[in-house]
């Protein structure tokens, strides 16, 4: 710290900072010099940002009366919403794409129209010299308008409170302590007003550096990527910790805000590897300024998506995960089964969830809770909400109801972020004042919009390492200081005026991100500045980002270069290298017990595509995760057209009595089908879909069947022999179960078997790989064969039923069993339909063996590959294994 300013806390005098995290660093440096001093205790220095040393002052005003005409000082979330609601008033003259940004935008101006303007209200001016559409013009209407409103509410805000201060004139210099404006890089010119009516009203007001005097060595590299930079950085860091446990050591990142969640990563990984331990210690070594939205804090989140479902339904996966949350009370054995509740919603075809579906599921594990639910449903539906604290009020009742936030002690992050809940729930109480009533979408909305613009940090011990964005970073004294991402295309930054602002109005009053010269001048006071922060700097930059090439930025090229440092190993790689492994190559999984084999036909099918499928699929019962759809499943598709089939032809028999229905009669006889088959799926199902969709099922069922039958017509003479018939089949020792979809007695002799199908199904001449295609009439047809040895089997098909058209596909014996299809002479190998059953008996019963063998390596099919529809690969790992085969770089 600065020795003067160091004295002037001992004398007793106010600091003020630019931001929060200067005060605390002050206060930190004071109290080390104090127990330097031999001290043991010590009044507590006055510190505080600027925005809290406005509120002080006025809050000293208020008590003395000076203040007449506007007594109330709107808080930051006050104001938004006035924004907010003026502009989104507006919108039938402007209209916008995103009126929540054009009010951020709106209110930012305000600000600086406040700070850098000459203090009266020059927006007035815009709106004579422009047209009514312009955005200057726009946001003079809206300033107008918000000026009328704090006029009304007798108030001020943040951003005119300076001059609302100023005009108290002789008022403000009541207390005789002095004030120390210190870390400040460049003051405003209503911050110069409010200096010098302080100074006019008697005030002993002074503006001071909070860095020392340092003797600074600084330095700059150049990473190979914007990654390694970070890195780079914090291995240097670590290194640096480890040789001097005391230090404070500082990163700034020129882009923090759009990095911070990798940088978090890579903090985690390089400098706290052993967190992922079980009983590790929770408070890192590091950091991290910008903290996230208190929206984003996993407690909170739960808070707000318990507060959604109380009015509305919620998404499928953000309702499982409401249920699953550690924020609710259960017991192991109740949490299991709530967290199995997201994959029976998505199979149901669910896409929202709401309260009473939330308690239903809830009733069926976790009883307890869901009495709780219904008895915090009924209160919550007869309590009266209208003004922000009777919401405020509900919302805590109703979380309460819910068993929010569970049952288990928090820890210290989580507590804090409970802290901030309430503090959030208390000023958005206060929204009150500016909002006296607030319908229950409206209220919602203010709430996860004060969540989302509400940043949350959990403050821990004096972490070591401290990595900050640029401002946060400016005016703090480090032990050593690494300042990254300084590449010619971001430092100097880039020009950003507010839109909403006149473009020469912002480049005559110096405002900042308005002109080049200005952020030159800038960047240049800021990089000098961290250049004597510490005993040791380090400028840094990137020559790759993203496969574009960068440059140093020229503020950094008068330091000397240095070689850029190695890559830091990855914990994990260094773990491998300092141990020995064994490999084991094992493909086979225990074989299964003599019996029936899981999955009947499936299982042999599985087997064919890929091993491993088949294995995890009906051994270990592993199932890919349901993806959401909408309407009905393609298994529900499948479901209906199969049993609609099967009731026209349990009813019609043959052929000759389908040839002679009349148009009116087939008509009638397949609506009787489709209104048959359609309650199979239940009633539950059917409300949870559009109620329009049960009759475009119907019409798709009806046109499945016309199309089917047009192709049944034309067949040469047959009998249904048997609907969806059960048997079995014995191969390599294994019993697999089969059902078969239709049997049909052809008029000159033998059978055909069909099987129905609701998609693309492939041609018989693809059907005879090496692993079999089409094992399903295979296993078909050796069953038969083996039931009736003495009966033919003279035709196999699919019935392929697609909203396309409907065709069979499959081989037959000979022309006289079935003329549409291939014949066994062209399609089969060895040209005959011996030929085809010793292939499939020959074939299947290897694919059997190893079923029966435990065979399980992963090696899918190459053409077509079923990876794609496996939804496995998160158990195989093939892509793992892919890559590895490869050789990819080991720091991949």
């Amino acid at each position: 710290m600065n020795p003067a300013l160091l004295a002037a806390l001992a004398e007793g005098a106010m600091v003020v900072t630019p931001n929060r995290r200067l005060a605390r660093f002050l206060h930190r440096d004071f109290d080390l010099a104090q127990r330097a001093r031999g001290l043991t205790a010590w009044p507590t220095p006055s510190i505080l940002p600027y925005p809290q040393w406005l509120e002080a002052l006025w809050a000293e005003a208020v008590a003395a009366d000076a203040v007449t005409d506007a007594a109330l000082l709107l808080t930051p979330a006050q104001s938004a919403l006035q924004w907010r609601r003026l502009v989104e008033a507006d919108e039938e003259r402007v209209p916008l794409l995103d009126p929540g940004g054009a009010a951020a935008l709106a209110a930012d101006a305000w600000s600086l129209v406040h700070q850098w303007g000459a203090g009266g209200e020059s927006w007035r001016a815009w709106r004579r010299d422009a047209n009514d559409a312009d955005d200057p013009a726009v946001f003079a209407r809206w300033a107008e308008t918000y000026a009328a409103g704090l006029r009304a509410l007798r108030g001020c805000d943040l951003a005119s409170l300076p001059d609302a201060l100023v005009a108290l004139g002789g008022h403000l210099g009541q207390s005789a302590r002095p004030t120390v404006f210190a870390g400040f890089l460049e003051l405003t010119p209503q911050q110069e007003r409010m200096l010098a009516a302080l100074r006019a009203a008697g005030r002993n007001v002074q503006r001071l550096e909070s860095l020392p005097d340092l003797d600074a060595k600084a330095s700059r590299i150049v990473a190979a990527t914007s990654r390694d930079e970070i890195a780079a950085a914090l291995d240097w860091a670590r290194r640096h910790a480890f040789a001097r446990p005391e230090a404070r050591i500082g990163i700034v990142v020129e882009d923090l805000a759009a990095r911070r969640d990798e940088i978090v990563a890579l903090a985690e990984d390089l400098l706290c590897p052993g967190a992922i331990l079980p009983g590790a210690a929770a408070i890192p070594p590091f950091e991290i300024s910008l903290g996230i939205a208190l929206a984003e804090v996993p407690l909170v989140g739960t808070a707000l998506d318990l507060i959604t479902l109380a009015e509305s339904a919620l998404g499928v996966g953000t309702a499982a995960a409401v249920l699953r949350s550690p924020y609710l009370p259960a017991a192991d054995a109740a949490w299991a089964r709530r967290a199995r509740v997201e994959r029976a919603w998505l199979e149901e075809g669910r896409r929202e969830v709401t309260l009473s579906d939330a308690i239903a599921t809830l009733q069926r594990d976790s009883p307890e809770l869901a009495a709780r639910w219904r008895d915090g449903r009924s209160a919550w539906r007869d309590a009266r909400r209208s003004t922000p604290r009777e919401w405020a009020d509900g919302w805590r009742a109703w979380l309460v109801a819910t068993g929010w936030p569970g049952s288990r002690p928090l820890d210290s992050g989580e507590y804090q972020a409970r802290e901030a809940w309430e503090r959030l729930l208390a000023e958005f109480a206060s929204l009150g004042a500016v909002a006296p009533r607030l319908g229950p979408a409206r209220a919602l909305a203010a709430l996860r919009s004060l969540a989302a613009e509400t940043l949350f940090q959990p403050e821990g011990g004096s972490a070591p390492i401290q990595i900050l964005g640029v401002l946060e970073g400016t005016g703090l004294a480090f032990d050593a200081l690494w300042v990254a991402g300084l590449t010619a295309d971001r430092w100097p930054a880039a020009l950003k005026p507010n839109p909403l602002l006149p473009l020469a109005w912002q480049r005559q009053r110096n405002v900042p991100r308005a002109t080049a010269r200005r952020e030159r001048e800038y960047a240049e006071d800021l990089t000098a500045r961290f250049a004597r922060a510490a005993p040791e700097v380090v400028f840094s930059s990137a020559a790759n980002h993203d496969d574009h090439a960068l440059s140093p930025s020229a503020l950094i090229l008068p330091y000397p270069e240095r070689a850029a440092p190695a890559r830091p190993r990855v914990w994990a790689r260094e773990i491998a290298r300092g141990v020995t492994l064994d490999k084991t190559a094992d493909h086979r999984a225990p074989p299964p017990a003599a019996g029936r084999a899981p999955g009947g036909v499936r299982f042999i099918a599985a087997q064919s595509d890929c091993p491993f499928q088949a294995v995890a699929r009906f051994r270990l019962r592993a199932e890919p995760w349901p993806a959401p759809y909408a309407g009905l499943s393609a298994r529900e598709h499948g479901m209906l057209a199969h049993a609609a089939m099967a009731t026209f032809w349990s009813v019609a028999g043959d052929q000759a009595s389908l040839v002679a229905l009349s148009e009116e009669a087939l008509t009638e006889r397949i609506a009787t089908a489709v209104d048959h088959v359609l309650p199979l799926l239940p009633a539950p199902r059917w409300r949870t879909l559009p109620w329009l969709l049960r009759e475009g099922e119907a019409r798709r069922l009806a046109a499945l069947l016309r199309a089917w039958l047009a192709v049944e017509r034309v067949r040469p003479p047959f009998t249904v022999q048997a609907i969806e018939s059960q048997t079995s089949l014995k191969l390599a020792g294994l019993e697999f179960r089969l059902r078969r979809d239709r049997i049909d007695a052809l008029a000159d002799g033998g059978v055909a078997i069909l099987d129905y199908k609701t998609g693309q199904v492939e041609r018989p001449r693809r059907w005879f790989d090496e692993r079999p295609r089409a094992s399903q009439l295979g296993l078909y047809t050796l069953a038969q064969r083996a039931a009736q040895p003495t009966l033919a089997v003279r035709a196999v098909a699919y019935a392929e039923l697609r909203a396309e058209g409907a065709a069979a596909v499959g081989v037959a014996a000979d022309e006289h069993a079935w003329p549409g299809l291939e014949s066994a002479a062209a399609a089969v190998p060895g040209g005959t339909w011996v030929g085809l059953e010793t292939w499939w008996r020959t074939r299947l019963a290897a694919l059997a063996g190893e079923v029966a063998a435990g065979h399980a390596m992963v090696a899918p099919r190459t053409k077509p590959s079923p990876c794609p529809n496996c939804g496995l690969q998160a158990l195989c790992r093939i892509e793992s294994a892919r890559g590895f085969n490869r050789g990819e770089a080991d720091d991949e």
